[in-house]
């Protein structure tokens, strides 16, 4: 539940505010994933109130509680099948995955715990038709390659963190396939929605850790429609030399969050207030200051951004990863 008070923020006793040095950026816009600058290039001021924890007057909608939990208990689901693991233990681990209660429901977009359970039923009934036979998944670390976190310490501060779902490599010919599964409720799927997503792209962050030597790689996208009850595959071929270009991408954002940052000002995107046929929660708050509208950074905060590094399984710099990309440059001209 959100709750917003424009005269008070109350702050724990045991973890008091963090007094930031003049001119420096809050630890927690410098944190970044693939959704939240999806967010920053829609509305910019969006993405500052969701970095900075801001309240809202407007109540949680129970709709959106279900469609984030039935995501991720889809994709929990299927790399539990992809493990082999017991439909016992994937019934138990979904339902501690499900935020909202067992028995909500979003009837508009089909979405429940029931039929979240049905997709994985599809999926498995699929696996026993033969699908993905031939593949198996990889281990890193002596831990099956599900859910890999990885994160890129960029210049300034910024952390660029994210996870993927599974690598599968072929036990013949040795493809390596990342698999991103998805889950979507719109009437029409095409392909151009997935085709170039910044993502997928990101994924080679993990395959350098376990396939040093590998040029490129295909990204097989699994969607499962919660309409049509079906799923649709999608197959890219992602090279390094679109990585290079996403390399470049990514430090420009930093700076356009440094530029906003100096200036004072994250702009209103008015094209954006009214998106997924809803209205923005900060819709008639934007305009307030962040004083009155958002939360202090607390000490316990700041201790834990400086520590991010320890949470994930892949850590690389922004300068390790230029040397790869050259140096897999240099190996393909020498090919």
């Amino acid at each position: 539940m959100f709750s917003f008070d424009a005269t008070e923020v109350e702050v724990s006793p045991e973890s008091p505010p963090y007094e930031l040095a003049p001119g420096a950026i809050d630890p927690r816009i410098l944190n970044l994933s693939y959704s939240g600058l999806l967010t920053l290039h829609s509305c910019p001021r969006r993405f500052e109130l969701e970095k900075l924890a801001a309240t809202s007057d407007v109540t949680e909608h129970i709709d959106d509680t279900i469609t984030y939990s039935y995501g991720h208990v889809v994709g929990l689901g299927i790399q539990m099948l992809l493990e082999r693991r017991s439909w016992e233990d994937i019934m138990f681990a979904c339902a501690m995955q499900w935020t909202a209660p067992l028995w909500a429901s979003n009837p508009k977009q089909n979405k429940s715990f029931a039929q979240a359970m049905f997709a994985l039923e599809k999926f498995r009934a699929m696996q026993n038709q033969g699908y993905l036979d031939g593949f198996s998944l990889v281990h890193y670390n002596s831990k099956p390659a599900c859910e890999l976190s990885f994160l890129i310490d960029l210049p300034g501060g910024y952390k660029y963190r994210g996870f993927v779902d599974a690598v599968l490599q072929h036990d013949e010919t040795g493809k390596v396939v990342v698999l991103e599964c998805k889950t979507s409720s719109a009437t029409n799927l095409n392909p151009a929605q997935y085709r170039n997503s910044a993502q997928a792209i990101g994924y080679s962050i993990v395959l350098d850790a376990i396939f040093p030597d590998l040029s490129s790689y295909e990204v097989l996208y699994l969607v499962y429609s919660t309409k049509e009850l079906e799923y649709t595959q999608y197959s890219f071929t992602k090279s390094y030399v679109q990585r290079a270009r996403w390399i470049q991408e990514l430090v420009l954002d930093t700076r356009t969050i440094d530029m906003y940052s100096e200036a004072g000002i994250f702009p209103m995107r008015g094209e954006s207030c009214f998106d997924y046929y809803r209205e923005c929660k900060y819709l008639g708050l934007c305009q307030m200051d962040n004083e009155r509208l958002t939360k202090p950074l607390t000490q316990d905060e700041f201790v834990a951004f400086s520590k991010r590094n320890e949470e994930y399984q892949i850590v690389i710099s922004l300068d390790d990863l230029i040397h790869a990309q050259l140096a897999k440059a240099n190996a393909t001209i020498e090919d």
